[in-house]
């Protein structure tokens, strides 16, 4: 039996509802359904790389060569995530919407304090506070620019320089060149990969001991004699990943228990008593999500997380630049060049030093100080 508002329907109004979509439950096409249903599905996959990588991290950590490369592209997991989260909003699938946020959070959670800006964290210290500035740079040791390098070096005007995959004939070339700026330097000069060296306007003596299970100076310990007290400065180049795909199961093991095997040394020789302030600085060749940095980070502070803005990414770019199996990655994609500090020292600022164009990497330059010495 017809209602009474159905039968003083006329035809005209029902045909004019149809058109406004009021009262009407009309059903949608099925393309139109479809696509609604692949796009929501698509939302849903997009966003499970970020949800699961954390779980997986915390429980397996770079114990396995894999996480250990997914660990280190993590924030690039999230990429897809404010995506997401606007077409949710904008399309009412309030249940994407709340999935979406869980990621969201996760990010900021993880990542957040990189993006906190530099007047809002960093720590005041009073005027006349004495400090260094403070420069690392792994300038490729097939690099041959020695003009480049030195010219992009004085202009930092850094105090203290540490340099790594420093060649012996670079090592000399800078001496020449940098003798004036920085009369004091301490080189520890191989073949390959495995030069390092430190230029100093500040006076300094090499220290002997050995950091992890190393029989050489790398990581290669200074001892800078600065005006209010002496400082121990590490200079690191870890081992780094090879570049032949491959390779990586065996080597990324057996690099990712080097690197933790340094990471123990530094957190040990940074807990010894009696000790002088440390900076352990340059190219460790690991991402924030590692097992290594986690090592370092629970006893020294990392000066970009302290004073810097962004990712900080100092990896891979220039000529040098890798390109896993023919293909050209984009420029600066992973920090893995850091400047870690004890606690009496405090970074009030930390960003990227002027760049020579020719390594792959990008160096970094931190001023820290010493509040406890006024």
């Amino acid at each position: 039996m017809l209602t009474r508002a159905a039968r003083d329907l006329s035809p005209v109004d029902e045909a004019e509802r149809r058109a406004l979509g009021v009262g009407v439950g009309r059903r949608r096409p099925f393309v139109v359904e479809l696509f609604s249903f692949i796009a929501v599905l698509l939302g849903y996959l997009l966003l499970l790389p970020a949800i699961v990588w954390y779980p997986a991290y915390l429980s397996i950590g770079d114990s396995r060569w894999w996480m250990f490369v997914i660990n280190s592209i993590a924030p690039y997991l999230f990429l897809p995530v404010p995506l997401v989260l606007l077409l949710a909003l904008l399309s009412r699938r309030w249940a994407l919407f709340i999935a979406a946020l869980l990621p969201t959070l996760l990010f900021l959670m993880l990542f957040g304090p990189l993006f906190v800006p530099r007047a809002m964290k960093v720590t005041a210290v009073p005027a006349g506070t004495p400090g260094i500035t403070m420069l690392s740079h792994n300038l490729h040791v097939w690099n041959e620019d020695a003009d480049g390098i030195a010219a992009s070096l004085t202009s930092s005007g850094a105090d203290v320089i540490a340099l790594q995959e420093l060649s012996a004939e670079m090592a000399a070339a800078l001496e020449r060149r940098l003798s004036d700026e920085y009369p004091y330097n301490d080189l520890v000069l191989r073949d390959g990969w495995d030069g390092l060296g430190v230029f100093s306007r500040i006076p300094l003596t090499p220290v002997g001991d050995r950091i992890g299970t190393s029989r050489t100076r790398n990581p290669q310990i200074s001892r800078l004699h600065l005006d209010w007290g002496d400082a121990i400065l590490i200079n690191v180049h870890n081992l780094s990943i090879p570049r032949t795909l491959p390779d990586w199961p065996t080597e990324i093991t057996y690099s990712v228990a080097h690197r933790e095997s340094v990471a123990h040394g530094i957190a040990d020789y940074a807990g010894r008593d009696g000790r002088l302030p440390i900076i352990a600085a340059g190219d460790f060749n690991t991402t924030s999500r590692s097992t290594a940095y986690e090592l370092v980070a629970a006893g020294l502070q990392d000066s970009w997380v302290e004073a810097g803005f962004g990712f900080g990414t100092t990896f891979p770019g220039g000529p040098f630049s890798p390109t896993p199996l023919g293909v050209t990655v984009p420029d600066w994609l992973l920090r893995i060049d850091y400047v870690f500090h004890s606690d009496e020292i405090v970074a009030t600022d930390a960003r990227f030093a002027p760049w020579d164009g020719t390594s792959d990497h990008r160096p970094i330059m931190v001023k820290l100080a010493w509040p406890g010495a006024l």
